[in-house]
């Protein structure tokens, strides 16, 4: 079983460690290029960017969530058209979103806070993002029906090829031809071409390909698949919610330098978000097809090794943050007053980080056993939570609230999250 489930577990991880070491990197070239403006106006869009993401992510997690249930209770056939209806959501959801975005964009940008010097450069991203916005929804919602089909090596790959071209083009197009956030946009888009060609590639041969009949919508299908679907996306999309809500109060209390300091912490945790959520996706078909089968043993040990994993990863990860922490401002090139926002903060956003190995883990194993109820209460009661804090909190502690806020939203669903597994 060890072996199986390494199998599973280590490409997902290393898939989702590149990815997170794009970001930094990413923000790191973003930094030294343009300084404190152009980390503050990529963190106010970064909200509507992360939608295209997100949406592939919920749909491919759903999808795949209902082919494991399926595919373990001995119904292949149903498994096979919930694929087909992955195809038709991902298409018809990525018009509509990047349709919206385009109509709209602007508009939202105002309101994030993109004003004065950061609205060109915010728009700008949005703008050449949104030329790849269909194939990025594609690339994120194929990479988990890929695992499904017990290719996680092979979605690695395709993940792999996609963060380093990125991150090559990062370079060639910021720092080289000075493209400032355009290439940046650029660059994103690229590399998820690439991890496209890969998807595509795969359903090219014949054991893969999908039948035409499976294409057709099925109306109970899409239902179930958007059930599930609510849980990873809010999943992904929840951090860029607070990314909107963050920087809204840090620019009122601590100005541009504190929206600055708080793109870069966000860069940081993002990184182990990114790692413990390679943990629950690449446990996902496993825990799914135990549960599918009623095999309960299976799923116990299963769930056991992905929280003791994300747990030693949470805490690993925020010891490693509070020892580096005088390091990370010269990297990003910010401010000396961001420099100081940074440090201060840190202890903070480590014990985010040590969280984030209970609760992230804890909704993806509720997803993918089918507790969607559980799971949804977790993933959108951050949302709530979140608004409640920092509304609530800066009114005392002023910039301190601010701070204050997402490790106190943490600590409650931890806390929750281990009574919804108490009662398993």
């Amino acid at each position: 079983m060890k072996k199986k489930y390494m199998g599973y577990i280590f490409p997902s991880m290393l898939s989702f460690l590149l990815t997170g070491i794009y970001s930094i990197v990413d923000g790191i070239f973003v930094g030294r290029a343009l300084g404190d403006p152009g980390l503050a106006a990529i963190n106010i869009a970064w909200p509507l960017v992360a939608l295209i993401t997100s949406l592939g992510t919920g749909i491919g997690i759903g999808a795949s969530v209902i082919m494991s249930l399926n595919t373990g209770a001995g119904n292949h056939e149903k498994a096979k058209k919930a694929e087909g209806n992955a195809f038709f959501l991902l298409l018809s959801g990525s018009l509509l979103l990047v349709l919206g975005l385009y109509l709209f964009g602007p508009q939202l940008l105002t309101l994030l806070g993109a004003k004065d010097e950061l609205f060109t450069p915010a728009c700008t991203y949005l703008h050449y993002i949104l030329l790849g916005g269909i194939v990025q929804v594609f690339s994120t919602g194929l990479i988990p029906l890929l695992r499904n089909h017990g290719a996680a090596f092979y979605a690695m790959c395709a993940m792999a090829s996609g963060c380093i071209t990125n991150i090559l083009l990062d370079y060639f197009f910021i720092m080289l031809f000075h493209l400032e956030l355009k290439g940046a946009a650029l660059a994103t888009v690229l590399g998820q071409i690439l991890t496209l060609l890969f998807c595509i590639f795969f359903y090219l041969k014949k054991k893969n390909r999908i039948p035409r009949s499976c294409f057709c919508p099925d109306r109970t299908l899409i239902g179930s698949i958007l059930r599930v679907a609510l849980s990873p996306f809010g999943l992904t999309y929840l951090p860029s919610v607070t990314i909107i809500l963050m920087n809204l109060q840090t620019l009122k209390y601590g100005g541009e330098e504190a929206v600055s300091a708080y793109a870069v912490l966000a860069y940081i945790i993002s990184f182990m978000e990114l790692l413990v959520q390679g943990i629950g996706d690449g446990s996902q078909p496993l825990l799914s097809l135990s549960q599918g089968k009623g095999d309960r043993k299976s799923l116990h040990t299963y769930a056991k090794w992905t929280f003791t994993l994300g747990i030693v990863f949470g805490i690993s990860g925020a010891l490693l943050f509070s020892l580096v922490k005088n390091r990370i401002p010269s990297f990003y090139g910010t401010s000396a007053r961001a420099a100081e926002y940074i440090e201060y903060a840190t202890p903070f956003f480590a014990l985010v980080m040590a969280l984030y190995g209970l609760t992230k883990p804890t909704v993806s194993y509720l997803y993918a056993t089918h507790k969607v109820v559980r799971s949804t209460i977790l993933v959108y009661g951050e949302i709530v939570l979140t608004l409640l804090f920092i509304v609530i909190l800066p009114q005392f502690w002023g910039l301190d609230g601010v701070w204050y806020t997402i490790p106190a939203v943490q600590t409650i669903l931890a806390i929750a999250g281990i009574l919804f597994l108490s009662r398993r």
